[in-house]
């Protein structure tokens, strides 16, 4: 039954929280404790007076160390907790999920004493057929003397043993091997206390086994598919049919076994990762249990081990200049700058030049390094030693209609390279084939924002138009789509898509989502932002609008940006520069649209007072539980909570001081990696600044602590 096992499964996870203690330390610089932790699926979950949810073996176990009834919490880091008492919801969502394993067990239990029931069966009536056929070979005369012979003929005997009843024994057997198996991986971290068995070692034996069995497995198969006698094997179809029916019974008692166990892995593999990466930061423990494990764990459990402990406080720091500053009196200035979504490569213009470099993963041992290059003439190469020269046609466009100017914008999907100038033109390049140009639009009217999505896939510019009727200004998105011909290989462009926005107001900036499906924009002089949506990108539709009452001086840049977070739309963070106006989250209330034609009011959820109002950009991680802030003067500030619009538990560091910039386009570009451990930063001046919270743990002398504000 595959689908109970993974709906048990599923629910199951709700109740996967920090269970074991495998350490406890005090550290005397924070002043509380640290504890290394181990997650599985607990039977006695509790809440605390912060309002955390650990199980209440855990909290007896610290309490029992520390020897103090007030406990450090392991999950917010809240002083002076105690616990409030059982989660009763969770502890009978617990008993009814064991209630449901119980009853898989029974009827698991119940097809195997049926099937071996119908094996039985099916052995009679093999065994009084043969008996027929023997009595009536006996009755023939002329074969009594090959009979005799036979029965006495050794080698004979045991081709009749395994003709009687072929495949008998094997399905019990393995059958049999399959549920011992399951048992061993069934064992609940309660049965591994009282039996002292050590985990490692315990991972380590069901790995081996499981590895040998399924080789032993084979054997058995292929020597018992040889030992089969042809002659029995074509008797009849009957014979043939029974033989394909046993091993799809077989088959299936196997699959629902390994559903059912899959969930009793995880939990081991979580805290025998947890486990070994503690022993090796001590530098203590079995060198050679830890080896095996680190055979089968995924690297990702150390790294979210190390993260669990550093983030966000502690990180490894790692600067990487692209353009060294020797005997150079002034460093050198770029417009704008920009970091794939994937974090794999980052992209510097100046007026007349732009550069792609790499960004290895272990960029501690391989330093980035230049990929490709160009200038604005639309030469593209590896080196600017070596350029290629622009072809004579780009996809229908004659080389001498096209007008190059000098650049300002610049956008790095995971493919592509998106540059606008000052002639209301953008050029595309092709990071896969030596950044060769593969499209060029010239648009009539202003270029003030350009933006890509990680796929690459949509290409979105605000630009300033005209009325054709009143000649007064107009705001207007255009969305570049990008394709690609099935029988040529060659990329294709179709005609853009153009959105009037129903404001006179410029657009001031414009970012879509991780996803592709939303897009967000602000304007310059009314500080409105609005959220269209591109689920249908044929038929874009207006779907959230809100203004903003700011300062609208002239050291005011307004709304400076809006970024929706990943995979959940309902929020939104805006960011502006005008006295009085911090950074906010909203709600956007987009998933509460009832028909087409109604339009979303959002509501304030969070203020960030405390980061000031000269905020650039800001940068929301993966996981949806910080948010990177860029001010005016080049402080990189890191924003962390369980739930981000929490005040009470919330913390506020400095991360990082980069270049400083006067206007917002000219700011440093910020990207969490896919899974929120690294935090990169790129400046106007061609520095990367790599923030590592996954390396290694605090201990480690490459560890560096950010300045901690809240």
């Amino acid at each position: 039954m595959p689908d109970t096992t993974h709906l048990i499964k599923t629910i199951e996870q709700n109740l996967l929280l920090p269970k074991q203690l495998f350490s406890c330390e005090f550290n005397q610089q924070l002043g509380h404790y640290i504890y290394g932790l181990g997650y599985c699926i607990v039977e006695d979950c509790s809440i605390l007076t912060c309002g955390c949810c650990i199980a209440e073996s855990l909290y007896y176990d610290i309490i029992k160390i520390t020897k103090n009834d007030l406990i450090h919490c392991p999950l917010c880091n809240k002083q002076n907790v105690s616990i409030v008492g059982p989660v009763k919801p969770l502890r009978n969502i617990y008993l009814q999920i064991q209630s449901f394993k119980d009853d898989i067990e029974e009827k698991i239990t119940a097809d195997r004493i049926n099937y071996e029931e119908s094996l039985n069966s099916q052995s009679t009536v093999n065994k009084n057929a043969n008996l027929v056929t023997n009595a009536s070979i006996v009755n023939c005369p002329d074969y009594n003397s090959q009979s005799q012979n036979i029965s006495t003929d050794p080698v004979n005997k045991k081709v009749d043993s395994t003709a009687s009843s072929p495949f008998l024994s094997f399905p019990s057997i393995k059958y049999n091997e399959v549920v011992q198996q399951r048992a061993i991986l069934n064992l609940s971290s309660r049965d591994i206390n009282r039996n002292q068995i050590n985990l490692i070692n315990l991972f380590y034996k069901i790995a081996s086994e499981v590895n040998s069995q399924e080789q032993i497995n084979k054997n058995v198969s292929n020597r018992e598919l040889e030992d089969i006698p042809l002659d029995n094997s074509l008797d009849s179809n009957n014979t043939q049919r029974d033989i394909v029916n046993n091993q799809d019974k077989k088959s299936d008692y196997l699959s629902e076994n390994a559903s059912l166990t899959n969930n009793s892995n995880t939990i081991i593999a979580s805290q025998l990762s947890q486990e070994s990466a503690y022993d090796q930061s001590k530098g203590t423990g079995n060198t050679t249990d830890n080896t095996k494990v680190q055979l089968s764990v995924p690297l990702d459990e150390k790294k979210e081990y190390y993260f669990a402990n550093c983030f966000p406080i502690y990180r490894k720091r790692y600067i990487f200049k692209t353009h060294s500053k020797f005997l150079k009196t002034k460093s050198k200035l770029f417009i704008n700058t920009s970091i794939s979504p994937d974090c794999s490569k980052f992209a510097l213009i100046s007026k007349h030049k732009w550069e792609v470099y790499s960004i290895p993963q272990n960029v501690y041992k391989n330093p980035p390094t230049l990929l490709f290059c160009g200038r604005n003439t639309g030469e593209y190469g590896s080196a600017f030693d070596h350029l290629n020269q622009l072809d004579s046609t780009i996809l229908g466009v004659e080389k001498e209609n096209i007008i190059f100017g000098e650049y300002i914008y610049c956008k790095l999907s995971n493919n592509f390279l998106v540059i606008s100038d000052i002639k209301n033109s953008i050029q595309v390049f092709d990071l896969n084939n030596n950044g060769k140009m593969i499209h060029y639009y010239s648009s009539k009217y202003y270029i003030r924002c350009i933006d890509i999505d990680p796929s690459g896939t949509i290409i979105a510019c605000g630009i300033v138009g005209k009325d054709r009727k009143t000649n007064s200004e107009q705001a207007l998105i255009t969305l570049h789509r990008i394709g690609k011909n099935n029988m040529t290989s060659q990329y294709d462009f179709p005609s853009p898509i153009t959105v009037a926005l129903p404001y006179r107001d410029p657009i001031n900036t414009i970012q879509l989502s991780t996803d592709g499906r939303y897009l967000s924009c602000s304007t310059t002089m009314e500080s409105r932002f609005l959220i269209i949506s591109l689920k249908n990108v044929n038929e874009p539709r207006l779907i959230m609008k809100s203004l903003r009452s700011i300062d609208t001086s002239l050291e005011s840049e307004g709304i400076t940006d809006t970024k929706l977070f990943p995979g959940n739309p309902s929020l939104m963070c805006v960011t502006s520069t005008a006295f009085n106006s911090p950074a906010i989250i909203v709600n956007t209330k987009i998933e509460d649209i009832s028909n087409l034609t109604s339009v979303a009011k959002p509501t304030l959820l969070n203020r960030f007072s405390d980061l000031g109002y000269k905020i650039h950009k800001c940068e929301i991680s993966s996981r949806n539980d910080s948010i990177a802030f860029l001010d005016k003067n080049g402080s990189v500030y890191l924003v962390s909570a369980p739930t981000i619009i929490d005040n009470e538990k919330r913390r506020t560091v400095v991360v990082e001081m980069v270049a400083d910039a006067y206007r917002a386009h000219e700011s440093a570009s910020m990207r969490f990696s896919c899974d929120g451990y690294v935090l990169y930063i790129l400046d106007r001046k061609g520095v990367l600044y790599v923030e590592d919270f996954a390396y290694d743990l605090p201990q480690n002398n490459e560890i560096t602590k950010c300045k901690e504000i809240t």
